[in-house]
């Protein structure tokens, strides 16, 4: 199959033979693949404490399945399923089903996943129970029998818990380190606050980016005759989190009509009180937070939710109007799109094409000073692995014999044995991707 298309793609990768004892149909069918696109199939008895393609099952016992997957293209596929059927004899463990991203685990290290990103400080895991994502899996929607059929996202990015079939993201930085960079021409004259790196902007520039790390400092240069009055970056975490919901607040210093406005979009420490509810989650804000500021009350505000699920560019427009005929009076910056904002609005996007100019529409009394627009590339193809889990009870006796003796005048209870059968055959893995963006 190929990117942007909606042609069905089939491709087998067949895991390692399993000692499961039994012999009958492929253990695992999860359906097709990309050639950058790899599945693979693994098994713990000691309750993913590790994991083997050929474990050796005692009658009885619980054996962990997870079915990995690893979307190394740079796009997302639809309509993918990941599917199988239980061997014979094995039953389904009740409300064991999950589904999980773990990006840093590369393919092929699918034994050992990495459960730590490369600094150590965050966790790389977030599965469909985790706070803000969907919850348990409905196991009555997505077994029939001894069948799986589930989406490789389900109960993530805000999917159903029950999707059969869905979204497989392609692999994304884990952090949108946002910058706020308030520039002050003197005492409490115009603000100037920027968020990017653009020409259009000049020296009033800002450091955001994206990053498998969380940033701790901002970047703001020096531009000449606007020294640096308050500055301050937030990391916002992409992984498992379909919107990002970024906020304007616009505070105006009490009493001065047209007077000095600051804009900021991020919560900072640096910022003191002039904070901003900007944030990463699976739902949409309706309306923004922006606390009580002593002496510069919030003059308009707004929200917009920024839909990061198979959207790579994160285009980011800084537009910064002045008031009419004031020379290098009030200066009013903003980044979204929302009515509340009024006319004073920014052409803030998410999409899979980078944008070279900002839109910045006419704001009457207060014409476009400087703009720009920064697309920030969230793609990364080392990030995309995750996988199914769920567990299964191995049969007490997997071929049973019972003989029995008998004679005229006595009677001897029969005795049953039991028979572990050598592995004949090979289980495969199949990943079924019916489309693309």
């Amino acid at each position: 199959m190929q990117p942007n298309t909606s042609r069905s793609w089939t491709r087998r990768a067949a895991a390692a033979a399993m000692a499961l004892g039994l012999a009958g149909a492929p253990l695992f069918a999860v359906t097709p693949a990309m050639a950058a696109t790899t599945g693979s199939l693994l098994y713990s008895t000691d309750n993913g404490a590790t994991w083997s393609s050929n474990p050796t099952v005692a009658p009885g016992a619980t054996v962990l399945v997870r079915a990995w997957y690893n979307n190394a293209d740079p796009v997302e596929y639809t309509g993918t399923q990941v599917s199988t059927t239980l061997p014979p004899g094995f039953t389904l463990a009740p409300n064991s089903t999950m589904v999980c991203l773990n990006p840093t685990t590369p393919a092929g290290s699918e034994a050992t996943p990495t459960l730590s990103e490369a600094d150590g400080r965050t966790s790389s895991l977030v599965c469909n129970t985790d706070t803000g994502q969907s919850g348990a899996i409905n196991e009555a929607a997505v077994w029939s029998g001894p069948t799986l059929t589930i989406s490789p996202t389900a109960g993530l990015f805000g999917q159903p818990v029950g999707a059969t079939s869905g979204v497989m993201e392609f692999g994304k930085k884990r952090y949108f380190n946002m910058n706020n960079c308030d520039r002050q021409i003197s005492g409490n004259g115009p603000q100037l606050m920027t968020s990017i790196t653009a020409p259009g902007l000049g020296p009033y520039v800002a450091g955001s980016n994206v990053s498998n790390s969380a940033d701790t400092v901002p970047t703001c240069p020096a531009a000449p005759g606007w020294p640096v009055n308050l500055q301050g970056t937030q990391p916002l975490d992409l992984l498992g989190q379909r919107y990002i919901n970024m906020n304007n607040c616009v505070r105006q210093i009490a009493g001065t009509g047209n007077g000095p406005q600051l804009t900021t979009s991020i919560t900072a420490p640096g910022l003191g009180p002039y904070q901003a509810g900007t944030n990463t989650k699976n739902t949409i804000d309706t309306a923004p937070t922006c606390p009580a500021a002593p002496g510069w009350p919030v003059n308009f505000s707004g929200t917009q939710p920024l839909d990061l699920l198979g959207n790579r560019y994160l285009n980011l427009n800084n537009c910064v109007r002045q008031i009419a005929g004031t020379g290098n009076g009030p200066q009013l910056t903003t980044t979204i799109t929302t009515p509340s904002v009024g006319p004073y609005q920014a052409g803030t996007n998410t999409k899979n094409t980078i944008d070279t100019a900002p839109t910045c529409p006419a704001a009457p009394g207060w014409p476009v000073n400087i703009s720009g627009t920064q697309a920030f590339d969230t793609l990364d193809t080392a990030r995309g692995a995750g996988f199914v889990q769920f567990a299964m009870t191995a049969p007490t006796c997997q071929a049973a014999q019972t003989a029995t003796v008998t004679g005229t005048g006595f009677t001897v209870p029969p005795s049953t044995s039991c028979l572990t059968i050598a592995p004949t055959t090979r289980s495969r893995l199949t990943v079924t991707k019916t489309g693309s963006r």
